[in-house]
């Protein structure tokens, strides 16, 4: 497993811990390299998501950042990249 996977593993368990609530379904259904529209997101349930992500991660995120990243995985790498960003401006 690279370093890159290893990092961005706590964030797709999360998601799809998330994912799996917001579609009520048990996280054994929940994959990462489906799309968010595909596994049942609806927009109501993508902008809650974003606002999470917003919260957990401290980032400030346009809600159609689960459109720009349609997957778990997409999305993992993403908060990961923007998270290493923001801590490298303090």
């Amino acid at each position: 497993m690279n370093s890159n996977v290893r990092e961005i593993a706590p964030i797709i368990d999360w998601l799809i811990g998330r994912v799996a609530f917001y579609i009520e379904q048990p996280v054994r259904n929940v994959s990462p390299d489906i799309a968010l529209a595909e596994l049942g997101i609806e927009s109501v349930s993508a902008v809650s998501l974003c606002g999470e992500i917003e919260d957990k991660w401290e980032l400030e995120l346009d809600p159609t950042v689960v459109f720009d990243y349609p997957t778990i995985a997409a999305m993992a790498s993403f908060i990961a990249e923007e998270t290493v960003l923001s801590y490298q401006k303090v």
